[in-house]
């Protein structure tokens, strides 16, 4: 089994999102703005959803089973937050 090295993932998504800072305050392409941003939301997320999962995790397969345990758990409560505020919204505005 290969043991998963949650520091290298964890720089890996930083370094993700730093490329993607550059790409989104160049002035020269709009679609290095785009791509930029999608990267920087992908690299977000998974450092996130990565960070939440407990540390004794080693296993490849563990860790992905933990992994989309916490994503469908996070877009569930985003889920939530975004149905309760169509909802309320008639009563607030």
């Amino acid at each position: 089994m290969v043991k998963v090295n949650r520091r290298l993932i964890e720089e890996l998504l930083i370094i993700m999102g730093l490329i993607s800072l550059v790409l989104i305050f160049q002035p020269v392409d709009k679609t290095l703005y785009t791509i930029g941003w999608s990267i920087i939301l992908v690299s977000t997320l998974g450092y996130v959803i990565f960070t939440l999962i407990p540390s004794h995790t080693t296993a490849p397969r563990e860790l992905i089973k933990n992994y989309f345990k916490t994503l469908v758990i996070v877009l569930m409560v985003v889920l939530g937050f975004l149905l309760i505020s169509i909802i309320l919204t008639p009563y607030l505005v």
